[in-house]
């Protein structure tokens, strides 16, 4: 059943406009039920005092309930569904988004008749989409299968066609066919499966063993020498190991490129002979810059150190302690070790100053 739209608003105001209480120059009509003494004391309370404003109708909304609000004949008020939804979507009319109401749809399908909730229909439309875009690419696949055999069907007639009219290339075309069902060519073939069959074989042992030896040998001495060298990361050793191995790559008769273990000596040797070296250097470089700073700041802290105890005797040397007789001078506490150049300086000026005073 189609349910009319309606303005809740107005279904608000007429709400309001029956809660007001009825002037007493008017008579009410016969159809109007009487009021109960409760209803005429809330409508007593309800009235407005001359001091306040009169409610707009935005006011009077507010006021009133949801609950209180009188539905036209035919009208029903839904609750909305808060949480539990099967699936995310959202609902809109004409003013923008509102809630999602607790509606139960009864359908039928595949010959029974189903009542879901609408959050459930929703999902079951979201299903049917996958599934319909899943059905156009089966029917686009199986259109071009369809294409190509038919194609092929018609190679085919035209081979036949030929093979009825031409004489010449129907004793060629029987030729070739006891040529290739001999004995010998199944033979062969049968030979050849044979040697397919053994090469995946080996193969596949090949791969087990390459994996092992990687993860035994190859990756922990890749990730040593990254841990000792910082600034060589894991990845350029792995690139380097890359490149170094394609050196020793063979190709099976299938076309297959494959590390066979007896490089596997030569794979070592590279890794500690080679990579290691490389690595080595790398790292000597790139910290280069860092160390000679380093033992640049160390020299001019030296220097600095030097320098002051220079200028602290040379002063204690020329003054004497002012004060008096036998009275033993102050003498200043003991600093840190200077660990910067104007720590250094710092330490210096002051020991100078203390022996002047």
């Amino acid at each position: 059943m189609t349910v009319p739209a309606f303005d809740i608003r107005d279904a608000m105001s007429d709400a309001v406009s029956a809660a007001l209480p009825v002037p007493e120059s008017e008579a009410p009509a016969e159809d109007t039920p009487v009021a109960s003494p409760e209803a005429e004391e809330s409508s007593d309370e309800g009235e407005v005092s001359p001091e306040q404003d009169e409610p707009t109708g935005e006011d009077s909304d507010e006021v009133v309930a949801a609950s209180d609000v009188e539905l036209p004949e035919g009208f029903v008020a839904v609750p909305s569904v808060t949480e539990g939804l099967a699936t995310d979507f959202v609902l809109r009319d004409e003013h923008g988004e509102v809630e999602v109401p607790a509606l139960i749809v009864e359908y039928k399908a595949n010959g029974k008749v189903r009542q879901d909730r609408l959050d459930q229909v929703v999902k079951l439309a979201q299903w049917g989409v996958y599934s319909q875009d899943r059905e156009q690419r089966l029917k686009a696949d199986t259109q071009q299968q369809v294409e190509q055999m038919e194609q092929l069907l018609v190679e085919r007639e035209q081979q036949m066609e030929r093979l009825l009219n031409d004489e010449a290339y129907r004793e060629a075309v029987y030729e070739a066919y006891l040529n290739e069902n001999s004995p010998e060519r199944r033979a062969e073939r049968a030979e050849q499966q044979m040697a397919n069959l053994r090469l995946s074989q080996e193969l596949q042992s090949i791969s087990q063993t390459g994996e092992q030896f990687y993860a035994a040998e190859v990756g922990p001495a890749i990730q040593l020498i990254a841990d000792a060298l910082p600034t060589v990361p894991v990845e350029e050793l792995e690139a380097k190991l890359e490149m170094a191995m394609r050196a020793h790559v063979e190709v099976a008769p299938n076309g297959l490129p494959y590390v066979p273990p007896s490089r596997y000596e030569a794979i070592r040797q590279y890794i500690v002979e080679d990579l290691a070296l490389w690595a080595q250097a790398a790292h000597s470089r790139r910290s280069k810059p860092v160390t000679a700073a380093k033992q640049k700041a160390n020299a001019e802290l030296e220097r600095a150190q030097v320098e002051a105890q220079k200028a602290k005797r040379m002063v204690g040397q020329k003054l004497k302690p002012v004060g008096q007789v036998g009275a033993t001078p102050d003498r200043p506490k003991a600093s840190a070790k200077p660990s910067t150049v104007d720590d250094a300086v710092s330490s210096a000026l002051s020991a100078v100053l203390s022996s002047i005073r």
